[in-house]
């Protein structure tokens, strides 16, 4: 008996049901290939570069020597009990409140400023906002011709109006060092602040403003009760990212001070690197990395979780 032919919506139907698992499986390929690219990246660059240092945080080597010798924690005993890299720590400590508090809030005053209908808005933006994209050497490089003792800028400025005894020898002197330091990180890091709290401030409801005015609301009291628990994000954003960024600075500091005068402003980070590269003590340097990343991750780590925490509440 000759076979039944198949009608010709059953060989269609096979036909777009092999299709669709054949489109299925490209797709797969496709996103797999797209996946393994970045997944080979963070494990080279990240998951083995840290395993690696934590390894070798654990002996002693000079960098040019073909032999590791194995020390267990001595370097981070040796670390406990220098008063360098307590210095160093706390250093950075200050550098975090510093970020939290001073760029954190004057770009916000200014983001309030400028979203208030001020005149010349889109000339504020820009020269508050442009030191921010200029790299931290040129930075540095700037402000090392404004802070110089004899001739710099600021030393002519007072001098001009009569305040030259106010001059100092503002980065050899170890008392205000880190202060001239963080005045410079001030005037290039708050523009990243006054832009995430501009467009924060762009994206609060218009309506719910209006509504507070028309209740008899003062300025204050709706900046205070309506405006700023809406720059909540914004808020978690900046503090997060700056206090990565207050536990990781190097460029500036080492840039315009190499940590001096003294080590007087020397951070965990310019540390390693001198430990590292001028004494040749790998192992200690290593250990160094291991706890800044540490102290980085413990601050960061809240960060990530209320920012997850807040995308699935979006989501549902």
């Amino acid at each position: 008996m000759p076979p039944r032919p198949l009608h010709p919506e059953t060989i269609e139907a096979g036909m777009t049901t092999n299709s669709r698992g054949s489109l299925k499986r490209e797709k797969t390929v496709t996103f797999a290939i797209f996946l393994a690219l970045p997944l080979i990246f963070f494990l080279t660059a990240y998951v083995y570069a840290v395993g690696y240092t934590g390894w070798l945080s654990l002996h002693s080597w000079d960098g040019l020597s073909p032999h590791w010798d194995w020390v267990g924690m001595d370097n981070y005993q040796d670390l406990m009990g220098s008063s360098r890299f307590w210095h160093s720590l706390v250093n950075n400590l200050q550098w975090l409140v510093f970020y939290l508090i001073c760029p954190t809030v004057l770009g916000l005053a200014l983001a309030v400023l400028v979203d208030g209908k001020l005149k010349g808005e889109g000339i504020m933006k820009t020269l508050i906002f442009l030191p921010y994209i200029i790299t931290p050497v040129a930075v540095a490089a700037v402000w090392r011709w404004i802070y110089m003792p004899a001739d710099g800028l600021l030393t002519s400025a007072l001098e001009g109006v009569g305040l030259g005894g106010l001059a100092q020898n503002w980065l050899g002197d170890a008392g205000i060092v880190n202060g001239a330091l963080m005045f410079a990180a001030l005037w290039s890091a708050t523009g990243f602040a006054f832009l995430v709290f501009f467009s924060g401030l762009r994206s609060v409801p218009v309506e719910t403003i209006e509504a507070a005015r028309i209740d008899g609301a003062s300025s204050w009291v709706i900046f205070w009760r309506v405006v700023l628990p809406q720059l909540w994000p914004s808020t978690v954003l900046v503090l997060g990212l700056f206090g990565i960024e207050a536990m990781r600075i190097f460029d500036l500091i080492w840039s315009m001070t190499n940590g001096g005068p003294a080590r007087a402003s020397e951070v965990l980070a310019t540390q390693l690197y001198d430990v590292a590269f001028t004494t040749f003590q790998m192992g200690e340097a290593s250990a160094i990395g291991i706890v800044q990343l540490l102290l980085a991750a413990a601050l960061i780590l809240p960060y990530i979780i209320y920012i997850t925490s807040h995308v699935e509440e979006q989501s549902e």
